[in-house]
């Protein structure tokens, strides 16, 4: 069973201010086996998603997010696992997903195992860059030693 991977939209990159969307892939797993000559299979499914920003921040959610577009969002909008970051920088992010398990030996039926397994993702990283607006009068072409130039 593999760790849970993330991605950030937009990837790699965000503004400081704006929300930056996170999305964790982990779905259930099921993993078959031989114990003391009998078949089993363990079967195991995400409930809890515990995300690190990088930044002293995180929060735990139940979802594993879902990009902008399948939420039918407008980029940098708000989501449940979206996280808007005050300061530039480069952050670290991960998330450690929680996996509930239950288990079915020598073809009896599923048993609920206690407590869960926390798989915690390799990070990420994602750079906070901050933006300034400037009004001119002419483009950075028209004038090449104008304000953001």
């Amino acid at each position: 069973m593999g760790n849970p991977t993330v991605t950030s939209e937009p990837a790699g990159w965000t503004i400081a201010g704006a929300q930056t969307n996170f999305i964790a892939s982990a779905g259930e797993r099921e993993q078959a086996g031989e114990l003391l000559g009998q078949p089993v299979t363990v079967h195991f499914t995400p409930v809890a998603y515990d995300w690190r920003y990088g930044d002293g921040m995180g929060q735990t959610v139940t979802s594993p997010g879902r990009s902008w577009a399948a939420s039918g969002l407008p980029n940098f909008a708000k989501t449940p696992t979206s996280h808007a970051y005050e300061n530039r920088g480069t952050y670290t992010v991960t998330v450690t997903v929680e996996f509930a398990a239950r288990y079915q030996f020598a073809g009896q039926g599923w048993m609920d195992i206690a407590g869960t397994l926390g798989l915690t993702s390799d990070p990420i990283t994602v750079t906070v860059k901050g933006v300034k607006t400037v009004l001119v009068g002419k483009t950075c072409e028209e004038n090449p030693s104008g304000p953001g130039c």
